[in-house]
Formats: structure tokens, sequence, C-alpha cells
């Protein structure tokens, strides 16, 4: 007998709540979360082998280049007279990026550094 209440009990509740629920259509919309749908495309995932193989998009714009390595060299040169001059640069590694976030063939340039005054200045001493 237990189990035949037990049994009708759960059966109402079951069937019971969902007629208290509330349906979906009745939700108001700022209740409503709904997100957009991340870009899973084949050119969002790999950009640069679309852009390597000219997928999707043959020419995406760019957006600019960023700064990928730098480093400190130093360069020694010879003048037309035969002398040699060292100088401090620094070696900036760069890569263009597109629009849709592939990355172009790195390029570098060689700055020179500001001179610096490594000695102090000459005191010339006159004499009249």
């Amino acid at each position: 007998m237990r189990r035949f209440y037990l049994a009708i009990l759960a059966l109402t509740f079951v069937f019971g709540s969902t007629a208290f629920a509330e349906q979906y259509p009745k939700i108001k919309p700022e209740l409503k979360r709904h997100y957009p749908r991340k870009d899973r495309s084949f050119c969002k995932t790999f950009p640069n082998f679309s852009l390597r193989n000219k997928l999707c998009n043959p020419a995406p714009g760019m957006l600019g280049n960023i700064e990928w390595c730098r480093e400190n060299v130093t360069i020694s040169d010879r003048d037309d007279s035969g002398n040699y001059q060292s100088y401090e640069a620094v070696v900036v590694t760069y890569r263009p990026v597109y629009a849709n976030g592939a990355w172009g063939k790195k390029f570098q340039r060689t700055h020179r550094k500001a001179r610096t005054l490594v000695t102090p200045a000459i005191i010339a001493n006159y004499k009249p």
C-alpha cells in the first residue's frame, strides 16, 4: 500500500510541476541569455595557413607591424681610408599583422643607438 501511495505522489509531483513551470515564450527578453556562436571557420582557426595558401580571403587588409624580437649588436665598419669604426646598434625584427589574424613574413631593420658622451669634454688651455 505504501508503494502505491509513493508512486501516485511521485507521478503528481513530476507531471504537476511542469504545469507550474514558466514556459520559454513567457520569459521576458531581458532575462533570456543568448550569446552569438563562436566563429569556428577554417580561416579563423588557421589564419596563417589560409593566408599562405590564399584561401578564404586572398588579400586581407594589413593592420600594421608588431615588434617580434630586439637584439643589441656591435657593428664594425671599415671606412674608405681603411680605419675601423665600431658602434652599437639594435636589430629589430618586425612582422606584419593582417585583419584576419595572420602574421606575415619577418623583416629586420637595424637602428644605430643614440650616441652617448663616452669621454668628458676636452678642456683646452689657452695661453695668451
